[in-house]
């Protein structure tokens, strides 16, 4: 089941396409949101998550899904 989100993305404080292929690094700092829109259709998000202050801490969906 698709959820749309109820947030505004006219109120976005930083917007960036990332073309297929490319990659893409931003700081996000406690309570905000990131959202990933495919635009296009077919396209996967290989996401990693690091904490800026401790890069040994991360959050990786794929060994998530692994383990």
């Amino acid at each position: 089941m698709i959820k749309e989100s109820n947030l505004n993305p006219e109120l976005a404080s930083y917007r960036e396409e990332v073309l297929a292929g490319d990659y893409w690094m931003h700081e996000l700092k406690a309570g905000e949101t990131l959202r990933i829109v495919d635009s296009h259709g077919n396209q996967a998000a290989d996401t990693l998550f690091y904490s800026a202050a401790d890069p040994s801490e991360r959050y990786s969906a794929i060994d998530t899904l692994r383990e």
